[in-house]
């Protein structure tokens, strides 16, 4: 009989621990949901217009912006009109529950010929692209230590770097927003 009850009250104690796991889960995605619904309202525009895709995974919500919109080639100052962009993102940021918010810098490769100073230059390119956004988003205040900032040069291509096209959507920031449990 007291076996019964250690089993019983065992068996109970996991359907809870499930139950709060899979309410967790549910309000961390119902997050990511709003959010997504959030950032495809505030960017309709570079939605439209190719500058910005959003993709969203189960636990986390990728944006990715385009060079074209946020830096001229080759540069890692920020367009005037990207900054609009970024602040109006950065104000969701701060009102929403991010668990982390990763800000990526990824760069092209212009050819296989390029040799290894041609890469740190693209790694410290998309390095100082990942920092400016930050410092960006950031100016409507969202506290710095919910961001982490990684950059991969030309590492992670997305697509060939054989085409103009290819490069430039190699080319991009992308912005991961984790809600967490």
């Amino acid at each position: 009989m007291g076996e019964t009850v250690q089993t019983v009250t065992f068996l109970a104690s996991l359907l809870m621990s499930l139950a709060l796991v899979i309410g967790c889960a549910d309000s961390a995605e119902q997050r990511l949901r709003q959010m997504q619904n959030e950032l495809e309202r505030v960017l309709h525009t570079a939605l439209r217009d190719g500058d910005v895709r959003i993709q969203r995974t189960s636990d986390h919500l990728t944006v990715v912006i385009a060079e074209r919109l946020l830096f001229d080639t080759g540069s890692h100052d920020i367009k005037p009109d990207a900054i609009d962009v970024l602040r109006q993102m950065g104000v969701l940021f701060k009102t929403a529950s991010l668990k982390e918010i990763r800000v990526v810098g990824h760069a092209d490769k212009a050819s296989a010929s390029d040799g290894s100073n041609q890469y740190f230059k693209r790694l410290a390119l998309s390095k100082a692209r990942a920092t400016q956004t930050v410092g960006v988003l950031k100016g409507d205040g969202v506290d710095s230590q919910s961001y982490i900032i990684e950059w991969y040069g030309d590492i992670r291509p997305i697509a060939t770097n054989e085409t103009e096209e290819g490069r430039q959507m190699n080319r991009r920031v992308e912005i991961v927003l984790f809600a967490g449990i």
